[in-house]
């Protein structure tokens, strides 16, 4: 696995350690389509790859900022925006 820092698919920015970080996959083949910050203005890029007949696994990956108590986490999603 490489240690090297991602860059979001829509703004072209690095996710950083302490970003939460969607990533899409192709289900029936886990090849990565995209990784995106986590807030509303990246993940409409990741809509592109929406479509009838193929499914996806989107997974939000949590800073360590979050600790074990997730419950309380918005992903990274500004309050009001979802």
């Amino acid at each position: 696995m490489s240690n090297k820092t991602p860059h979001c698919d829509s703004c072209g920015r690095r996710i950083r350690r302490n970003h939460h970080e969607l990533v899409l996959r192709d289900f029936s083949t886990g090849q990565i389509l995209g990784h995106y910050h986590s807030h509303p203005g990246c993940q409409v890029a990741a809509a592109k790859y929406v479509t009838p007949g193929v499914a996806l696994r989107a997974t939000v990956y949590h800073p360590e900022c979050c600790g074990d108590a997730l419950v309380h986490c918005g992903g990274g999603v500004p309050e009001g925006a979802a």
